[in-house]
């Protein structure tokens, strides 16, 4: 540990968040907390719960505390973003669940546009393009950079406020990229577009959708400080909650743009069933798709809230930061590998991308994963290979990693 690091040390006890999680100890898991989590005990407890539960008396148990069960997840949600009221939290089984949802029954007008980072997950772009021609909408991908090299915060910022027109109905962002590790500078992006809101009337202005599912878990900031109108992430990544898991935040006003893509169970089923109106006034309540998903996971998101809140955010936070800078200074004194992420903690968070210069990444994994080191590719035009150490990480496991990684040229 280099003398930066001693800025992100302490003494807590990440030996005992380790031994939460059930993971093979032959393995080196440097690539899991942002693919697909391992649940922790109490995540793992909760769902058997829940699971025996519904086993032993499904109907019953379901009549006496569902309601009271997916509120209890909208309260600790909005907790963890320092939110006001948990109507404003939608449920889904996914980001991709989520932007599909929002994209899908966002109100836009003919004639108006859509504009996307061209740097934005395929999930992030399939949703508002499939969107587009379904409305006759128009739709620009737009790069957030030239070089990853020299960029800056003020860059990515002036590339997208210069796209900007008085067409320009939604602006799609992604808060950590998935592929590089890049971290736009949300908060920022959001001032900017509030002032070009400020020129629009009302119902003409600019929505500001950002996929967070990469700084959701890591990042410290609340959902009012980013300022986005929507948030949607999943939650089976950095917060280590139930797979099959992910929520929507909006504002109010925000909410009021778009439409029920899926029937709701919880907020209007029994109003409309009993021939009355659906409620002029739209929430997260409602755009949570209903049917039936995979109960004991979606009940048991509020444990993974608190497992991480007994930890702490801003501890949770610098963990993640201290392994990746180490990830980050191990691979770029390597003659043979080419580190794409950005060394600076204001454009990077937990994701660590590079390049083994005359392999592909697909090739570089699979060595990888024969020495015992669990990395990732993402599915992106321009694939890297892909460290996320989380707090079931340690900095002998990187060092670990670090030497396989060595052993490659």
């Amino acid at each position: 540990m280099n003398k930066d690091d001693k800025a992100y040390h302490t003494d807590y006890d990440w030996e005992h968040v380790r031994s939460q999680f059930r993971l093979d100890p032959d393995y080196v898991h440097i690539g899991t907390s942002q693919y697909i989590s391992s649940h922790p005990r109490r995540v793992r407890e909760a769902i058997e719960r829940y699971r025996d539960e519904m086993d032993k008396n499904p109907v019953v148990f379901l009549m006496d505390n569902e309601l009271d069960l997916e509120q209890s997840m909208r309260r600790k949600a909005a907790k963890y973003l320092n939110m006001k009221s948990e109507k404003h939290i939608a449920l889904t089984d996914s980001a991709t669940m989520g932007l599909g949802t929002i994209y899908t029954g966002i109100n836009i007008r003919k004639g108006n546009e859509i504009v996307l980072s061209e740097h934005n997950h395929y999930s992030h772009q399939e949703s508002a393009k499939r969107a587009c021609e379904r409305n006759g909408t128009g739709l620009r991908e737009v790069p957030l950079y030239q070089n990853l090299d020299t960029i800056t915060q003020e860059e990515m910022i002036d590339r997208l406020m210069n796209e900007m027109t008085d067409k320009t109905a939604i602006l799609g962002i992604t808060w950590v990229h998935s592929d590089t590790g890049l971290k736009t500078p949300v908060a920022k992006i959001a001032k900017a577009v509030a002032k070009i809101n400020e020129t629009r009337e009302h119902g003409n202005q600019v929505v500001l959708i950002v996929d967070g599912v990469h700084g959701f878990g890591v990042e410290l900031e609340t959902f009012d400080e980013l300022g986005c109108n929507f948030l949607i992430t999943s939650c089976h990544k950095w917060l280590y909650g139930p797979r099959g898991t992910g929520l929507i935040a909006g504002t109010d006003e925000a909410w009021q743009t778009v439409f029920p893509v899926i029937p709701d169970y919880m907020a209007t089923m029994d109003i409309i069933v009993k021939g009355e109106l659906r409620p002029e006034h739209m929430d997260g309540r409602q755009m949570t798709p209903g049917g039936f998903h995979t109960l004991e996971h979606r009940w048991a998101l509020g444990d993974a809230f608190d497992f991480v809140e007994s930890i702490g955010k801003e501890r949770i936070r610098n963990r993640v930061y201290e392994l990746n800078r180490l990830c980050r200074e191990g691979l770029a004194s390597l003659p043979h590998v080419k580190l794409i992420t950005p060394m600076s903690e204001e454009l990077s968070s937990g994701i660590t991308a590079f390049e083994v210069r005359g392999m592909t990444p697909k090739e570089a994994v699979k060595r990888l994963v024969e020495k015992k080191i669990v990395a990732t590719v993402a599915p992106y035009r321009k694939p890297y290979v892909r460290f996320t150490p989380g707090i079931f990480n340690t900095p002998e496991e990187i060092h670990k990693a670090l030497d396989a990684v060595t052993a490659l040229k």
